[in-house]
């Protein structure tokens, strides 16, 4: 079962038919722009409440740019994974440091949207179909899905 509740899955389901994921237009589905900034030292991603950037939706995430772009890939699908499930509570900016933790989150409520992002950047769908057409080790999936090697072996179940 999707982390990802099934009216968003909806909205994202056009972006998720071939890899790699395109998380931008996924968030933009649902109002949320991603830019990649310089952020401060040991953040990796933030959303906050923002009524020029915000858009539709008033809210705007922003990814630390000096970061693999992997891991931009997953926080900016976390940061979503916060605004689709965690909105009412974010306040006016939430901050992720560098292992994706956050103050005034829950560990459920982090390992939630971890679960979204590895949901939406890594469907088993298509890792099925990649492996069924012989990109088989952790290496090629991870080219293929444009992630890290630790969240492809993390969702293949493989100790990392």
């Amino acid at each position: 079962m999707s982390a990802i509740p099934s009216e968003f899955l909806k909205r994202f389901e056009p972006f998720m038919q071939e890899v790699p994921i395109n998380v931008a237009a996924c968030a933009k589905a649902v109002g949320l722009t991603i830019y990649a900034i310089d952020l401060p030292a040991g953040v990796s991603g933030m959303i906050r409440r923002d009524s020029v950037k915000g858009g539709e939706s008033g809210f705007v995430c922003y990814v630390d740019k000096s970061e693999p772009s992997t891991r931009q890939r997953f926080t900016a699908a976390h940061e979503l994974g916060h605004f689709v499930l965690h909105r009412d509570v974010i306040g006016e900016t939430h901050q992720d440091n560098y292992l994706l933790r956050a103050e005034g989150l829950s560990n459920a409520q982090e390992a939630e949207a971890n679960r979204f992002a590895a949901d939406l950047l890594m469907p088993r769908r298509l890792i099925s179909d990649a492996m069924a057409n012989g990109n088989d080790t952790v290496s090629e999936l991870c080219s293929l899905f444009r992630v890290s090697p630790t969240a492809m072996s993390i969702r293949l179940g493989l100790p990392t």
